[in-house]
């Protein structure tokens, strides 16, 4: 039996259709002879998602993105994923956009959750996005940025400064001062050499007065010696026991006790002291006056006649 040429040519382009259909969506990464379930999440902005991007679960590619469209108007964007239904996963998994390249592409992967329940066929799983590598790039580079902006405002004012410190005026005053400590410099130059020659003069005189500070020194350093040696507890301990006789004679006369006490206390005492005292006084003052009252000296015996008053 011979095939007509109409039925080959038929037959080459069912065949030629199948394989691009096959191969273009093995090029979006869909086998046609496996079975895909369908799952749908929800996100602010999938920029850097496209259509046809590989989804992975612990690294391995399980499907891929078959599309994305506006969600609630303008609000949110959908994206629509195929995964193959020989992978399963629990209800509470999310889907993670991550990552980036330089094309700015982004990653998709299925973070699995703890739940026992399991994802089906149309489900909408919660959506978790993460920063990329030029997000993360983007906030350390932005402070970096901040303080380089400002080290340059820093560095325009300082050269700013420097240009109006070096006007023709500044350095005319700058010029003035250099040549003022240029002689200042000369001058501790002479000076220096002054006390060289003046140390080299008086050198014995130096030594001398080293050797006798160090002699008083050493004077100093035996007199601490003998300072040191001396039982300071011992005279302190004996000072104390003085005073504190001291204290106790005088609480005694202060209480009345013995004679010293009964003098100084007794005003009976004292003023019969007195008394003697005035009548001893006049009594001496009499013999003074009339001494042959009191020393009589006669070769007959005569008496003396009492003196007319």
């Amino acid at each position: 039996m011979k095939i007509k040429r109409e039925h080959k040519t038929a037959l080459i382009v069912i065949t030629a259709l199948a394989l691009f259909i096959w191969g273009f969506n093995y090029l979006k990464g869909k086998d046609i002879f496996n079975s895909y379930n369908t799952y749908y999440s929800i996100l602010d902005n999938v920029e850097g998602v496209v259509k046809s991007t590989p989804v992975t679960l612990k690294g391995i590619q399980i499907g891929t993105i078959e599309d994305m469209k506006f969600y609630n108007g303008l609000k949110k964007t959908m994206l629509v994923l195929n995964i193959d239904n020989h992978f399963v996963f629990s209800k509470d998994s999310k889907v993670k956009i991550y990552g980036g390249n330089i094309m700015g592409g982004k990653n998709v992967s299925i973070v699995p959750g703890t739940s026992h329940q399991m994802a089906k066929d149309g489900d909408t799983l919660a959506a978790l996005k993460m920063p990329g590598m030029f997000d993360l790039v983007n906030d350390k580079i932005t402070p970096l940025q901040n303080k380089l902006d400002r080290i340059l405002s820093s560095t325009d004012t300082l050269l700013l400064g420097i240009n109006q410190a070096f006007n023709p005026e500044s350095q005319k005053h700058l010029a003035a001062t250099l040549a003022d400590l240029s002689v200042i410099v000369n001058q501790f130059k002479k000076s220096s050499i002054k006390l060289n020659q003046f140390l080299d003069q008086n050198q014995t005189h130096l030594n001398q007065s080293v050797a006798n500070i160090d002699e008083l020194t050493r004077n100093f350093a035996s007199l601490s010696d003998s300072l040191k040696n001396i039982k300071i507890h011992q005279l302190v301990q004996n000072i104390n026991q003085a005073v504190t006789k001291l204290n106790t004679g005088l609480e005694k006369i202060n209480k009345g006790d013995g004679s010293l006490a009964k003098l100084m206390n007794d005003k009976k005492l004292y003023d019969n002291l007195e008394r003697s005292t005035k009548e001893l006084e006049r009594l001496l003052k009499d013999v003074r006056e009339h001494p042959k009252r009191y020393v009589h000296f006669s070769i007959w015996g005569r008496k003396d006649k009492p003196e007319k008053k």
